[in-house]
Protein backbone atom coordinates (compact mmCIF):
# COMPACT_ATOMS: atom_id res chain seq x y z
CA UNK A 1 0.00 0.00 0.00
CA UNK A 2 3.05 2.23 0.00
CA UNK A 3 3.07 2.58 -3.77
CA UNK A 4 1.64 5.78 -5.19
CA UNK A 5 -0.36 3.85 -7.77
CA UNK A 6 -2.46 2.10 -5.13
CA UNK A 7 -2.85 5.27 -3.09
CA UNK A 8 -4.18 7.09 -6.16
CA UNK A 9 -6.46 4.17 -6.96
CA UNK A 10 -7.92 4.03 -3.45
CA UNK A 11 -8.29 7.80 -3.31
CA UNK A 12 -10.18 7.96 -6.62
CA UNK A 13 -12.42 5.04 -5.66
CA UNK A 14 -13.19 6.70 -2.33
CA UNK A 15 -14.04 10.00 -3.99
CA UNK A 16 -16.26 8.32 -6.59
CA UNK A 17 -17.97 6.15 -3.97
CA UNK A 18 -18.74 9.03 -1.63
CA UNK A 19 -19.91 11.26 -4.47
CA UNK A 20 -22.17 8.63 -6.00
CA UNK A 21 -23.45 7.50 -2.60
CA UNK A 22 -24.48 10.99 -1.58
CA UNK A 23 -25.96 11.65 -5.02
CA UNK A 24 -27.96 8.42 -4.85
CA UNK A 25 -29.20 9.22 -1.33
CA UNK A 26 -30.36 12.71 -2.24
CA UNK A 27 -31.86 11.50 -5.52
CA UNK A 28 -33.78 8.74 -3.79
CA UNK A 29 -35.18 11.04 -1.10
CA UNK A 30 -36.20 13.62 -3.69
CA UNK A 31 -37.82 10.99 -5.93
CA UNK A 32 -39.64 9.40 -2.99
CA UNK A 33 -41.11 12.73 -2.00
CA UNK A 34 -42.22 13.35 -5.56
CA UNK A 35 -43.87 9.90 -5.68
CA UNK A 36 -45.76 10.68 -2.49
CA UNK A 37 -47.07 13.89 -3.99
CA UNK A 38 -47.99 12.04 -7.19
CA UNK A 39 -49.92 9.47 -5.23
CA UNK A 40 -51.97 12.20 -3.60
CA UNK A 41 -52.51 13.96 -6.92
CA UNK A 42 -53.53 10.75 -8.73
CA UNK A 43 -55.96 9.63 -6.01
CA UNK A 44 -58.79 11.77 -7.36
CA UNK A 45 -62.28 11.55 -5.87
CA UNK A 46 -62.40 7.98 -4.47
CA UNK A 47 -65.52 5.85 -5.05
CA UNK A 48 -66.38 4.65 -1.55
CA UNK A 49 -70.16 4.29 -2.05
CA UNK A 50 -70.14 0.57 -1.10
CA UNK A 51 -68.74 1.51 2.29
CA UNK A 52 -71.31 4.26 2.78
CA UNK A 53 -74.11 1.88 1.79
CA UNK A 54 -72.88 -0.73 4.27
CA UNK A 55 -72.85 1.74 7.15
CA UNK A 56 -76.35 2.95 6.31
CA UNK A 57 -77.65 -0.58 6.07
CA UNK A 58 -76.08 -1.94 9.28
CA UNK A 59 -75.43 1.15 11.37
CA UNK A 60 -71.95 -0.18 12.18
CA UNK A 61 -68.79 -1.43 10.53
CA UNK A 62 -69.26 -5.06 11.36
CA UNK A 63 -68.69 -7.18 8.25
CA UNK A 64 -67.34 -4.23 6.30
CA UNK A 65 -64.68 -6.45 4.72
CA UNK A 66 -67.18 -7.61 2.09
CA UNK A 67 -67.95 -4.00 1.20
CA UNK A 68 -64.24 -3.19 1.03
CA UNK A 69 -63.75 -5.97 -1.50
CA UNK A 70 -66.29 -4.24 -3.76
CA UNK A 71 -64.15 -1.10 -3.91
CA UNK A 72 -61.71 -1.38 -6.80
CA UNK A 73 -59.05 0.69 -5.04
CA UNK A 74 -57.09 -0.31 -1.97
CA UNK A 75 -58.73 1.26 1.08
CA UNK A 76 -57.77 1.70 4.71
CA UNK A 77 -60.79 2.40 6.94
CA UNK A 78 -60.03 4.12 10.25
CA UNK A 79 -61.85 5.88 13.07
CA UNK A 80 -61.53 9.54 13.88
CA UNK A 81 -59.00 8.54 16.52
CA UNK A 82 -56.92 7.03 13.69
CA UNK A 83 -57.49 3.44 14.74
CA UNK A 84 -57.62 1.10 11.76
CA UNK A 85 -61.01 -0.64 11.43
CA UNK A 86 -60.49 -2.68 8.27
CA UNK A 87 -58.42 -2.77 5.08
CA UNK A 88 -58.78 -4.11 1.56
CA UNK A 89 -57.84 -7.71 0.76
CA UNK A 90 -54.54 -6.61 -0.86
CA UNK A 91 -53.41 -4.98 2.40
CA UNK A 92 -54.57 -7.50 5.00
CA UNK A 93 -51.22 -9.32 5.15
CA UNK A 94 -49.41 -6.07 5.95
CA UNK A 95 -48.87 -4.03 9.09
CA UNK A 96 -50.58 -0.65 8.82
CA UNK A 97 -50.08 2.38 11.05
CA UNK A 98 -51.86 5.73 10.75
CA UNK A 99 -50.10 8.83 11.94
CA UNK A 100 -51.53 12.10 13.22
CA UNK A 101 -50.77 13.82 9.93
CA UNK A 102 -52.79 11.29 7.89
CA UNK A 103 -49.57 9.55 6.85
CA UNK A 104 -49.92 5.84 6.28
CA UNK A 105 -47.00 3.53 7.02
CA UNK A 106 -47.57 0.15 5.37
CA UNK A 107 -44.97 -2.52 6.07
CA UNK A 108 -44.79 -6.04 4.64
CA UNK A 109 -43.69 -8.20 1.68
CA UNK A 110 -40.19 -6.82 1.99
CA UNK A 111 -41.31 -3.23 1.37
CA UNK A 112 -42.26 -0.25 3.48
CA UNK A 113 -44.73 2.25 2.07
CA UNK A 114 -44.98 5.72 3.56
CA UNK A 115 -47.67 7.84 1.91
CA UNK A 116 -49.78 10.81 2.93
CA UNK A 117 -53.40 10.68 1.68
CA UNK A 118 -56.49 12.82 2.15
CA UNK A 119 -59.05 11.39 4.57
CA UNK A 120 -62.52 10.78 2.97
CA UNK A 121 -65.43 10.87 5.48
CA UNK A 122 -67.54 7.70 5.39
CA UNK A 123 -70.24 7.39 8.05
CA UNK A 124 -68.54 7.98 11.38
CA UNK A 125 -65.12 6.93 10.02
CA UNK A 126 -62.62 7.96 7.41
CA UNK A 127 -61.40 6.10 4.33
CA UNK A 128 -57.88 6.39 2.94
CA UNK A 129 -57.80 5.24 -0.68
CA UNK A 130 -54.48 4.16 -2.23
CA UNK A 131 -54.15 4.48 -6.00
CA UNK A 132 -54.18 1.38 -8.16
CA UNK A 133 -50.47 1.81 -9.03
CA UNK A 134 -48.09 0.78 -6.24
CA UNK A 135 -45.94 3.87 -5.57
CA UNK A 136 -43.13 1.93 -3.99
CA UNK A 137 -42.70 -0.19 -7.11
CA UNK A 138 -41.30 2.92 -8.80
CA UNK A 139 -39.09 3.62 -5.79
CA UNK A 140 -37.79 0.03 -5.77
CA UNK A 141 -37.04 0.28 -9.48
CA UNK A 142 -35.24 3.53 -8.81
CA UNK A 143 -33.20 1.81 -6.08
CA UNK A 144 -32.20 -0.95 -8.46
CA UNK A 145 -31.13 1.53 -11.10
CA UNK A 146 -29.19 3.58 -8.55
CA UNK A 147 -27.35 0.48 -7.38
CA UNK A 148 -26.59 -0.51 -10.98
CA UNK A 149 -25.38 3.03 -11.71
CA UNK A 150 -23.22 3.02 -8.58
CA UNK A 151 -21.60 -0.31 -9.44
CA UNK A 152 -21.01 0.68 -13.08
CA UNK A 153 -19.54 4.05 -12.15
CA UNK A 154 -17.30 2.45 -9.53
CA UNK A 155 -15.95 -0.07 -12.04
CA UNK A 156 -15.34 2.69 -14.58
CA UNK A 157 -13.63 4.77 -11.90
CA UNK A 158 -11.39 1.83 -10.98
CA UNK A 159 -10.40 1.37 -14.62
CA UNK A 160 -9.73 5.07 -15.17
CA UNK A 161 -7.86 5.36 -11.88
CA UNK A 162 -5.67 2.41 -12.83
CA UNK A 163 -4.87 3.91 -16.23
CA UNK A 164 -4.17 7.35 -14.75
CA UNK A 165 -2.04 5.90 -11.97
CA UNK A 166 -0.08 3.88 -14.51
CA UNK A 167 0.42 7.02 -16.58
CA UNK A 168 1.72 8.89 -13.53
CA UNK A 169 3.65 6.20 -11.71
CA UNK A 170 5.18 4.46 -14.75
CA UNK A 171 7.66 7.28 -15.50
CA UNK A 172 8.24 7.76 -11.76
CA UNK A 173 9.15 4.07 -11.39
CA UNK A 174 11.60 4.40 -14.28
CA UNK A 175 13.04 7.52 -12.65
CA UNK A 176 13.38 5.68 -9.34
CA UNK A 177 15.18 2.80 -11.03
CA UNK A 178 17.55 5.21 -12.78
CA UNK A 179 18.25 7.08 -9.52
CA UNK A 180 18.91 3.84 -7.66
CA UNK A 181 21.25 2.72 -10.43
CA UNK A 182 23.14 6.02 -10.26
CA UNK A 183 23.31 5.82 -6.46
CA UNK A 184 24.95 2.40 -6.78
CA UNK A 185 27.71 3.96 -8.85
CA UNK A 186 26.53 3.13 -12.35
CA UNK A 187 26.87 5.61 -15.18
CA UNK A 188 23.86 8.00 -15.08
CA UNK A 189 21.33 6.82 -17.65
CA UNK A 190 18.58 8.75 -19.44
CA UNK A 191 14.91 7.92 -18.99
CA UNK A 192 12.41 8.18 -21.87
CA UNK A 193 10.36 11.38 -21.91
CA UNK A 194 6.96 11.97 -23.52
CA UNK A 195 4.38 14.69 -23.03
CA UNK A 196 4.66 18.02 -21.29
CA UNK A 197 3.20 17.45 -17.82
CA UNK A 198 4.97 17.72 -14.47
CA UNK A 199 6.27 14.14 -14.64
CA UNK A 200 7.72 14.76 -18.11
CA UNK A 201 9.40 17.94 -16.87
CA UNK A 202 10.80 15.97 -13.93
CA UNK A 203 12.17 13.37 -16.35
CA UNK A 204 13.80 16.09 -18.48
CA UNK A 205 15.34 17.61 -15.36
CA UNK A 206 16.67 14.20 -14.37
CA UNK A 207 18.18 13.70 -17.82
CA UNK A 208 19.84 17.12 -17.56
CA UNK A 209 21.14 16.16 -14.12
CA UNK A 210 22.45 12.86 -15.51
CA UNK A 211 24.31 14.76 -18.23
CA UNK A 212 25.74 17.13 -15.62
CA UNK A 213 26.82 14.20 -13.44
CA UNK A 214 28.50 12.55 -16.41
CA UNK A 215 30.33 15.78 -17.20
CA UNK A 216 31.36 16.19 -13.56
CA UNK A 217 32.63 12.63 -13.44
CA UNK A 218 34.65 13.21 -16.56
CA UNK A 219 35.94 16.51 -15.16
CA UNK A 220 36.95 14.84 -11.90
CA UNK A 221 38.71 12.08 -13.78
CA UNK A 222 40.51 14.62 -15.94
CA UNK A 223 41.33 16.73 -12.89
CA UNK A 224 42.96 13.81 -11.09
CA UNK A 225 45.01 13.04 -14.19
CA UNK A 226 45.92 16.71 -14.68
CA UNK A 227 46.86 17.23 -11.02
CA UNK A 228 49.05 14.15 -11.15
CA UNK A 229 50.66 15.44 -14.34
CA UNK A 230 51.15 18.96 -13.01
CA UNK A 231 52.80 17.67 -9.83
CA UNK A 232 54.71 14.82 -11.41
CA UNK A 233 56.71 16.95 -13.83
CA UNK A 234 58.24 19.41 -11.32
CA UNK A 235 58.72 16.66 -8.74
CA UNK A 236 60.55 14.54 -11.33
CA UNK A 237 62.73 17.51 -12.26
CA UNK A 238 63.51 18.18 -8.61
CA UNK A 239 64.35 14.54 -7.96
CA UNK A 240 66.60 14.26 -10.99
CA UNK A 241 68.46 17.48 -10.18
CA UNK A 242 68.91 16.59 -6.51
CA UNK A 243 70.05 13.05 -7.31
CA UNK A 244 72.55 14.44 -9.83
CA UNK A 245 73.91 16.82 -7.18
CA UNK A 246 73.96 14.03 -4.59
CA UNK A 247 75.87 11.70 -6.94
CA UNK A 248 78.33 14.42 -7.86
CA UNK A 249 77.18 14.54 -11.46
CA UNK A 250 76.15 18.20 -11.20
CA UNK A 251 77.39 21.12 -9.21
CA UNK A 252 74.97 23.05 -6.94
CA UNK A 253 75.70 26.36 -8.63
CA UNK A 254 73.41 29.39 -8.64
CA UNK A 255 71.78 28.59 -11.99
CA UNK A 256 70.88 25.05 -10.90
CA UNK A 257 69.55 26.28 -7.54
CA UNK A 258 67.48 28.90 -9.43
CA UNK A 259 66.06 26.11 -11.61
CA UNK A 260 65.12 24.08 -8.55
CA UNK A 261 63.54 27.16 -6.98
CA UNK A 262 61.41 27.70 -10.12
CA UNK A 263 60.09 24.15 -9.85
CA UNK A 264 59.26 24.63 -6.16
CA UNK A 265 57.50 27.93 -6.90
CA UNK A 266 55.48 26.22 -9.63
CA UNK A 267 54.45 23.52 -7.18
CA UNK A 268 53.52 26.16 -4.64
CA UNK A 269 51.49 28.03 -7.25
CA UNK A 270 49.54 24.91 -8.29
CA UNK A 271 48.83 23.94 -4.69
CA UNK A 272 47.74 27.50 -3.87
CA UNK A 273 45.39 27.58 -6.84
CA UNK A 274 43.88 24.24 -5.87
CA UNK A 275 43.35 25.50 -2.34
CA UNK A 276 41.57 28.61 -3.67
CA UNK A 277 39.23 26.45 -5.76
CA UNK A 278 38.58 24.08 -2.86
CA UNK A 279 37.66 27.03 -0.63
CA UNK A 280 35.34 28.42 -3.29
CA UNK A 281 33.65 25.03 -3.77
CA UNK A 282 33.12 24.69 -0.01
CA UNK A 283 31.73 28.22 0.31
CA UNK A 284 34.62 29.24 2.51
CA UNK A 285 36.01 31.96 0.26
CA UNK A 286 36.24 35.11 2.38
CA UNK A 287 35.64 38.51 0.78
CA UNK A 288 36.47 41.79 2.49
CA UNK A 289 34.32 44.12 0.47
CA UNK A 290 34.79 47.86 0.31
CA UNK A 291 33.84 50.64 -2.08
CA UNK A 292 36.62 50.93 -4.68
CA UNK A 293 37.13 52.81 -7.93
CA UNK A 294 37.50 49.88 -10.32
CA UNK A 295 39.20 51.77 -13.17
CA UNK A 296 41.97 53.12 -10.92
CA UNK A 297 42.44 49.71 -9.27
CA UNK A 298 42.84 47.94 -12.63
CA UNK A 299 45.23 50.67 -13.85
CA UNK A 300 47.48 50.19 -10.79
CA UNK A 301 47.58 46.43 -11.34
CA UNK A 302 48.47 46.86 -15.01
CA UNK A 303 51.22 49.37 -14.18
CA UNK A 304 52.72 46.88 -11.72
CA UNK A 305 52.74 44.14 -14.36
CA UNK A 306 56.20 43.32 -15.70
CA UNK A 307 54.88 43.31 -19.25
CA UNK A 308 52.79 46.46 -18.87
CA UNK A 309 54.44 47.97 -21.93
CA UNK A 310 52.44 45.49 -24.04
CA UNK A 311 49.12 46.51 -22.45
CA UNK A 312 46.79 49.12 -23.95
CA UNK A 313 44.62 50.55 -21.18
CA UNK A 314 41.19 52.18 -21.55
CA UNK A 315 39.36 52.89 -18.30
CA UNK A 316 36.31 54.79 -17.05
CA UNK A 317 35.66 55.83 -13.47
CA UNK A 318 33.19 53.31 -12.03
CA UNK A 319 32.73 52.33 -8.38
CA UNK A 320 31.96 48.81 -7.16
CA UNK A 321 31.64 47.07 -3.80
CA UNK A 322 34.37 44.44 -3.95
CA UNK A 323 37.41 42.91 -2.26
CA UNK A 324 40.41 44.81 -3.72
CA UNK A 325 42.79 41.89 -3.06
CA UNK A 326 40.53 39.48 -4.96
CA UNK A 327 40.02 42.01 -7.76
CA UNK A 328 43.81 42.21 -8.09
CA UNK A 329 43.98 38.40 -8.24
CA UNK A 330 41.31 38.36 -10.97
CA UNK A 331 43.04 40.99 -13.12
CA UNK A 332 46.49 39.41 -12.73
CA UNK A 333 45.14 35.99 -13.76
CA UNK A 334 43.47 37.54 -16.82
CA UNK A 335 46.66 39.39 -17.76
CA UNK A 336 48.74 36.25 -17.24
CA UNK A 337 46.41 34.27 -19.47
CA UNK A 338 46.37 36.96 -22.18
CA UNK A 339 50.18 37.34 -22.15
CA UNK A 340 50.59 33.63 -22.88
CA UNK A 341 48.53 33.89 -26.06
CA UNK A 342 49.08 37.44 -27.34
CA UNK A 343 51.32 37.95 -30.35
CA UNK A 344 51.96 41.63 -29.72
CA UNK A 345 49.58 43.67 -27.54
CA UNK A 346 46.83 43.23 -24.96
CA UNK A 347 43.86 45.57 -24.62
CA UNK A 348 42.32 46.09 -21.16
CA UNK A 349 39.08 48.06 -20.92
CA UNK A 350 37.01 49.14 -17.90
CA UNK A 351 33.58 50.59 -18.72
CA UNK A 352 30.30 51.40 -17.02
CA UNK A 353 27.24 49.34 -17.99
CA UNK A 354 23.59 49.97 -17.13
CA UNK A 355 23.89 48.36 -13.69
CA UNK A 356 27.28 46.67 -13.94
CA UNK A 357 30.96 47.48 -14.23
CA UNK A 358 32.50 45.78 -17.26
CA UNK A 359 36.14 44.65 -17.42
CA UNK A 360 37.47 43.03 -20.60
CA UNK A 361 40.92 41.72 -21.42
CA UNK A 362 41.59 41.03 -25.11
CA UNK A 363 44.63 39.51 -26.81
CA UNK A 364 45.58 39.26 -30.49
CA UNK A 365 46.45 35.58 -30.38
CA UNK A 366 45.01 32.55 -32.12
CA UNK A 367 41.60 32.77 -30.42
CA UNK A 368 39.49 29.96 -28.95
CA UNK A 369 37.50 27.37 -30.96
CA UNK A 370 33.82 28.30 -30.87
CA UNK A 371 32.75 25.00 -29.31
CA UNK A 372 35.27 25.42 -26.46
CA UNK A 373 34.46 28.97 -25.34
CA UNK A 374 32.54 27.81 -22.26
CA UNK A 375 35.14 25.15 -21.41
CA UNK A 376 38.01 27.60 -20.88
CA UNK A 377 36.79 28.18 -17.30
CA UNK A 378 37.08 24.50 -16.40
CA UNK A 379 39.95 23.37 -14.23
CA UNK A 380 43.13 22.29 -15.97
CA UNK A 381 41.60 23.16 -19.32
CA UNK A 382 43.94 24.11 -22.15
CA UNK A 383 42.90 24.96 -25.68
CA UNK A 384 45.87 22.90 -26.84
CA UNK A 385 46.39 19.82 -24.63
CA UNK A 386 49.90 19.42 -26.00
CA UNK A 387 50.95 22.91 -24.89
CA UNK A 388 53.93 23.03 -22.52
CA UNK A 389 53.32 24.08 -18.93
CA UNK A 390 55.60 27.06 -19.37
CA UNK A 391 53.52 28.27 -22.29
CA UNK A 392 50.07 27.06 -21.31
CA UNK A 393 50.13 27.25 -17.52
CA UNK A 394 48.40 24.80 -15.24
CA UNK A 395 44.93 25.62 -16.56
CA UNK A 396 43.64 26.91 -13.22
CA UNK A 397 43.82 30.69 -13.69
CA UNK A 398 40.49 31.16 -15.48
CA UNK A 399 38.76 28.66 -13.21
CA UNK A 400 39.82 30.80 -10.23
CA UNK A 401 38.66 33.95 -12.06
CA UNK A 402 35.21 32.42 -12.55
CA UNK A 403 34.92 31.42 -8.88
CA UNK A 404 36.02 34.85 -7.62
CA UNK A 405 33.75 36.76 -10.00
CA UNK A 406 30.73 34.65 -9.05
CA UNK A 407 31.59 35.10 -5.35
CA UNK A 408 31.21 38.86 -5.99
CA UNK A 409 27.79 38.24 -7.57
CA UNK A 410 29.08 38.84 -11.10
CA UNK A 411 29.48 36.82 -14.28
CA UNK A 412 32.29 36.08 -16.71
CA UNK A 413 32.39 34.81 -20.28
CA UNK A 414 34.76 34.28 -23.20
CA UNK A 415 34.38 35.22 -26.86
CA UNK A 416 36.48 35.73 -29.95
CA UNK A 417 37.22 39.23 -31.22
CA UNK A 418 36.12 39.99 -34.83
CA UNK A 419 39.70 40.86 -35.80
CA UNK A 420 41.17 37.76 -34.12
CA UNK A 421 42.21 36.83 -30.63
CA UNK A 422 40.21 36.02 -27.51
CA UNK A 423 38.34 38.38 -25.18
CA UNK A 424 37.60 37.51 -21.54
CA UNK A 425 34.90 39.78 -20.11
CA UNK A 426 33.56 40.01 -16.58
CA UNK A 427 30.70 42.06 -15.16
CA UNK A 428 30.44 43.12 -11.51
CA UNK A 429 27.41 44.75 -9.84
CA UNK A 430 28.02 48.47 -9.55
Amino acid sequence: MNRIRWKLLVAMIAVVSVTLGLSALFTREFTLEEVRRLVVAQGGPPDVRPLDDHYRAHGSWNGVEAALDQVRARVVLATGERRVIAVSRQLRAMSIELGADDRLVITGRGTRIVVQLPAVPVGDAFAYVLPEREPMQSVAALDRRLVLTFVTATLVAIGLAYLVSRRITGPMERLTAAVDSTARGAEPAHVPVSGGDEVARLARSFNAMADALSRQRELRRRMVVDVAHELRTPLTNLRCELEAIQDGLAAPDSSRIASLLDEVLHLQHVVGDLQELALADAGGLQLRRERIELGATVARIVDACAASRRVELEVEAVHVLADPVRIGQIVRNLLDNALRHARSAIHVRVARGESEAIVSVADDGEGIPADELAAVFERFYRVDDARERAAGGAGLGLAIVKQLVEAHGGRVWAENAPCGGAVITLALPS
